[in-house]
């Protein structure tokens, strides 16, 4: 692999990176403006992207002029999200080739989220994914989200490793952010709704899993 020879752990982002999340939000969000005479645009995902509950909600709130609380609407779109997972939600390739390959050949695994714990037990339980990870930090656990660097730094210190020894895998600007914040080497994955942000900060940039297995 293409990375620091002092390398450790490996520390990943969920959404967007190990399932397609992003995509069944987009829809979600789409669906959810019009409700309130508004349009979710890419732009609108760009800005939210990797960011916490309580960051995306208060700004959709706000640029739509949500009648409720940002908590009822939150508690709203993960109702809507759960009733369509069954359906839609997906491993996305590469992801099992890869976790077995860093286990078998040593290394720890991190997951680092922004998804509440709950919801996030829930995706890791349908893959039977839960197993793969020695440590991990989601966004109900920490109180600076990304991309501040606080998610990385819990998982690092839980990890009993030093940032340098650790490199961390996002989709999100904000995610990069936070794991080069943290003192890691940072390889970017984006997805499409990340398309034209500039992943310049990152030291590797790759467009999916399978290019980190054969690095």
């Amino acid at each position: 692999m293409n990375i620091p020879s002092q390398t450790k752990a490996f520390l990943f982002d969920m959404d967007g990176v190990l399932v397609n999340t992003e995509d069944i939000a987009h829809d979600i969000f789409e669906k959810f403006a019009l409700e309130y005479n508004s349009e979710f645009t890419e732009h609108d995902h760009k800005h939210i992207l990797g960011s916490t509950e309580s960051y995306w909600a208060k700004y959709l709130c706000e640029k739509w002029n949500v009648p409720i609380s940002n908590e009822e609407f939150a508690n709203i779109y993960w109702k809507r999200r759960n009733i369509v997972l069954d359906s839609k939600l997906k491993l996305l390739s590469g992801v099992k080739q890869l976790f077995d390959l860093l286990k078998n050949t040593g290394f720890k695994i991190a997951l680092v989220t922004s998804t509440p714990r709950d919801y996030v037990n829930i995706i890791l339980e349908r893959f039977d994914l839960m197993n793969y990870f020695d440590v991990s930090v989601t966004g109900d656990e920490i109180i600076n989200g990304k991309p501040f660097p606080e998610p990385y730094i819990k998982a690092i210190e839980s990890l009993g490793l030093q940032p340098e020894e650790c490199v961390v895998v996002e989709d999100s600007i904000g995610g990069v952010t936070s794991g080069k914040t943290a003192g890691c080497f940072v390889v970017a994955i984006p997805t499409i709704h990340a398309k034209g942000l500039d992943y310049s900060s990152a030291d590797l940039v790759f467009e999916s899993l399978n290019e980190l297995i054969l690095s």
